[in-house]
């Protein structure tokens, strides 16, 4: 089961690729606090094991990635192809990974572009062929 907040981060990052307001996200950090703030209540106890950030590519990317010391780690990378070109797009990959209720550590890949938001895990249901 993928935890509630991070599909709250898919969701925001959508609604931001579907509106074009990724130039203001690519240019602001991630903050340590960011990431605290968006564990579930029973899992503030978790400290930040690593934590890299570089924001600074200014509107041509970011990367960033995390650990916690429940298992949880993060990472993303973000590029803008295309600029200034009618065909611009922001293209974001990354990973997420946890420990589940039931002692498995899950992964999911996943890939957010001009194509739409693709995700990938084992965990992930299979649609019928």
């Amino acid at each position: 089961m993928i935890k509630h907040w991070t599909w709250g981060f898919t969701v925001i990052l959508i609604f931001l690729l579907v509106n074009n307001q990724c130039a203001q996200v690519l240019t602001r950090p991630v903050l340590e606090s960011e990431i605290q703030s968006t564990l579930p209540q029973q899992q503030s106890n978790a400290h930040i094991l690593k934590y890299d950030n570089n924001a600074n590519n200014g509107a041509v990317g970011y990367n960033f990635a995390f650990e916690t010391s429940d298992g949880v780690s993060r990472k993303e990378t973000a590029i803008l192809k295309n600029a200034g070109t009618p065909d611009e797009a922001i293209s974001v990959h990354g990973s997420v990974s946890w420990v589940g209720p039931d002692g498995i550590q899950y992964t999911l890949n996943y890939l957010a572009d001009e194509n739409g938001f693709q995700p990938e895990g084992e965990h992930l249901p299979v649609p019928p062929d």
